[in-house]
């Protein structure tokens, strides 16, 4: 945003230069960069336009920064001329779009050429000298911050109503773009048409002109995300619509317009009447307590508390008791670590000695739960299974009744916070279905229950497979995350058309059935459960004194073989010297390009490439090659014998 160096220097005066100023900008307040000339470029954060984008509102940092007097032109009591307001009346029809509106009759206008100096601010900022009238208007909004606007007040017929739209409303603006209107734009009108975009650009109606003598001067306050959205939405972006976007303070048009006020009687002879001042529900007052150590604590420096008051008081806080009244344009304070953040900024972090942190050290732990996830998705993706990730929310009808609802959910698909995990994988089963024979997926995340009136969490893995026999396929897969997990004692049970996994009492996870889509099947485990019951069983166990032995064996097995029976059947033929068997490789042609038959089977049946990889280590010698050979053998010929593999 464009600042007048010498408009800042005017409301903050002291002995300092450009680059000065530049240097204490960067350093304290916002970040600056030099443009040339008069010119400043001074980056407003979000959360302070209703303070700090404007030449006051810098100036009001600088002097503190700087130890000097604020020049504030808005503290002065502005009286009317007349005390009546004039035969307008103002009507705001949705008070939640506007927050506020004053409404100001001002008679005997001179409109005529600005002075200089305001000229010269203006072009600074980037906009161009019209007349004296509306270059105030420009003028108070670069100085004070609150965007403004001068009808003819002749042209007003009845008074101000402030509604939204009419459907296929159409207004000339200022600049001669005709727009049409929708509903959800909120505009300015009289009893007969809309007069202006509100909060955006006026129309082309009741502009200032050489001949007008009598204007009607607004200063408003409007709900910056409807501004935002419908200066979008027109394509209508400019300074006051910029400015609203960021919820300006409703407290700001009233210094809006007691300056604009002061500067058309000084420049234009103007006869100011009584404002009107629609304001439905006033911005309250923000009191907080002021906690000296707590201040010193999160700073790291010992303050004073009449240092800690002084500073604030500089930039606009009230000391009121051992608290401070927050300034009602300062909309980003709000707590006690926002003023620890005002004072340790007023003094200059690059003042502060610098601490080493203070942390408590521990031994460094394993992270059980982390380090199982780890081993359950190795365990599936090198079973062919692939991951999925899905949203954490379902729709009502998706839940059960122990479902947390969502409070403000982006819509009715998204109610309730998700307490399993197979409804979303039942659906990505169906999408994916549309391109592939068979699907085999699974999730690890976590699912949301109410128990007890308080929120209960829990981390599931989903395994999701549609493919002919796919519950048999699951329940292999389950018994081989048991078996990996080294948990035994756990059984399975039937349960309406399922299976129910328990170990002693607890339902540790469900297989469950569904015929949408064919053949599908889900199976889901509580990895917490499974967790725990490991740890149970958890023993100790030295790490091995002797190397290991490593062989490769690929295979051609039937279509319906399952991965898990195969790695069971290769662990339970050698329990004393197999210690470890994964799938290494994992292949399956389209049905055309099979060529490799089952013995006896039709040419048309086809088979699956699997390579798994045999770990082999004795805890009391070094493996001979013939011993491993040997082992191979018995366990190839059971392979043979029990599963119609060959060998390739």
């Amino acid at each position: 945003m464009k600042f007048s160096y010498n408009l800042i220097k005017k409301l903050a005066p002291g002995m300092y230069t450009k680059s000065q100023l530049l240097e204490k900008l960067n350093l304290y307040i916002f970040e600056t960069d030099d443009v040339g000339g008069d010119i400043l470029d001074i980056s407003i954060s979000p959360n302070r336009y209703s303070d700090a984008a404007s030449h006051l509102g810098i100036a009001r940092e600088v002097s503190a920064v700087m130890s000097t007097k604020l020049a504030d032109p808005t503290v002065k009591a502005l009286k009317p001329d007349v005390r009546q307001r004039g035969m307008f009346t103002v009507n705001i029809k949705d008070k939640k779009l506007c927050r506020r509106y004053m409404a100001t009759y001002v008679s005997n206008i001179k409109v005529g050429p600005s002075p200089v100096w305001m000229k010269e601010v203006l072009e600074s900022c980037g906009l161009r000298s019209i007349n004296n009238v509306v270059d105030i208007m420009n003028y108070v909004m670069l100085e004070v911050g609150q965007p403004l606007h001068a009808f003819d007040a002749d042209k007003v017929n009845g008074g101000i109503i402030v509604r939204p739209a009419k459907k296929g409303e159409k207004i000339e603006t200022i600049d001669e773009q005709k727009i049409s209107l929708m509903p959800d734009n909120l505009v300015i009108a009289d009893s007969d048409s809309a007069l202006a975009v509100a909060g955006i650009k006026g129309g082309k109606f009741s502009e200032v002109k050489n001949s007008t003598k009598h204007i009607l001067v607004e200063a408003a306050n409007f709900d910056g995300v409807s501004i935002y959205q419908s200066s979008r939405k027109l394509g209508l972006i400019t300074d006051s619509s910029v400015r609203f976007s960021h919820q300006l303070s409703p407290e700001l048009s009233e210094l809006g317009m007691k300056r604009a006020l002061q500067l058309l009687r000084e420049i234009a002879g103007a006869k100011v009447y009584k404002t009107a001042d629609v304001y439905p529900k006033k911005q309250p007052r923000k009191l907080l307590k002021v906690d000296i150590k707590k201040i010193d604590s999160m700073i790291g420096r010992q303050f004073a508390a009449k240092e800690v008051f002084q500073t604030l008081q500089s930039l606009g806080f009230k000391k009121v008791g051992s608290r401070v009244e927050v300034p009602a344009l300062r909309s980003d304070i709000n707590n006690i670590e926002d003023l620890a953040e005002e004072v340790a900024r007023i003094y200059g972090f690059d003042n502060l000695t610098a601490q080493a942190p203070t942390v408590s050290m521990g031994f460094a732990q394993e992270e059980e739960q982390v380090t199982l996830k780890d081993r359950v998705r190795s365990l599936l993706t090198g079973a062919g299974i692939s991951e999925v990730y899905n949203y954490s929310f379902l729709s009502k009808e998706e839940v059960g009744e122990g479902a947390q609802e969502i409070l403000n959910p982006i819509s009715g698909q998204f109610s309730h916070l998700r307490d399993s995990l197979a409804p979303n994988l039942f659906k990505n089963l169906r999408d994916n279905l549309r391109f592939f024979d068979a699907v085999r997926i699974f999730e690890i995340g976590k699912v949301f229950s109410v128990r007890d009136g308080s929120l209960n969490e829990r981390l599931m893995l989903g395994v999701g497979i549609a493919a002919k026999d796919s519950p048999l396929e699951l329940k292999g897969l389950a018994d081989m995350i048991f078996g990996n997990l080294g948990i035994t004692d756990y059984r399975a049970a039937d349960e309406g058309g399922g299976l129910r996994f328990e170990i002693g009492t607890k339902v540790v996870g469900r297989l469950a059935i569904s015929q949408d889509p064919k053949d599908a099947s889900v199976l889901e485990l509580d990895l917490g459960e499974l967790l725990g019951a490991e740890l149970e069983d958890r023993e100790f166990k030295a790490i091995p004194k002797y190397p290991a032995v490593v062989r490769d064996i690929s295979l051609f097995v039937p279509q319906k073989a399952r991965v898990g029976d195969i790695l069971s059947l290769i662990q339970r033929t050698s329990l004393k010297l197999v210690r470890d068997v994964d799938l290494l490789d994992y292949y399956e042609a389209p049905p055309a390009k099979h060529t490799t038959l089952e013995r006896g089977a039709r040419p048309d049946a086809r088979r699956k490439s699997l390579t798994f990889r045999i770990v082999f280590q004795a805890e009391d010698r070094t493996l001979k090659d013939s011993e491993v050979d040997k082992e191979m053998s018995v366990i190839t010929k059971t392979l043979i014998d029990k599963l119609n593999v060959e060998l390739r």
